[in-house]
């Protein structure tokens, strides 16, 4: 009887010399992504192929490559030097006739800026 107290005294110190496990603190949660635009459906003029560059958030201009929808947002920044170029490229676009019972949702504001010599758009 004895030697089971005994045991179970020496299993009880044995367990209790373990170091207790570790627990990872609590990790930050995770920041939302920004809301990235839908994508472009239908005939658009591509951003991407203007030329970017600025020394100043002046040097930029924000459009809406969406030409053909009514109730696309300007979300993209081009130099604004390229405006011209882009405003003939929007113009030869085949656009279906807009849909006048459509209702649009305000657009987020949306500024130019010139970070690190390239024109970006970012929310106001």
């Amino acid at each position: 009887m004895h030697r089971l107290a005994l045991l179970a005294v020496l299993v009880a110190c044995k367990s209790s010399d373990k170091a207790p496990d570790k627990v990872p603190p609590p990790s930050a949660p995770a920041k939302p992504a920004p809301p990235s635009a839908p994508p472009i459906k239908g005939p658009h003029v591509d951003p991407t192929a203007f030329d970017r560059t600025c020394t100043a958030a002046t040097d930029c201009v924000i459009v809406k490559p969406a030409s053909c929808d009514p109730c696309a947002c300007p979300t993209e920044a081009i130099a604004s030097k390229e405006m011209a170029k882009f405003d003939e490229a929007a113009g030869k676009l085949a656009c279906d006739p807009p849909d006048l019972s459509v209702t649009c949702a305000a657009c987020v504001a949306r500024v130019a800026t010139c970070e690190a010599g390239r024109c970006t758009a970012s929310d106001k």
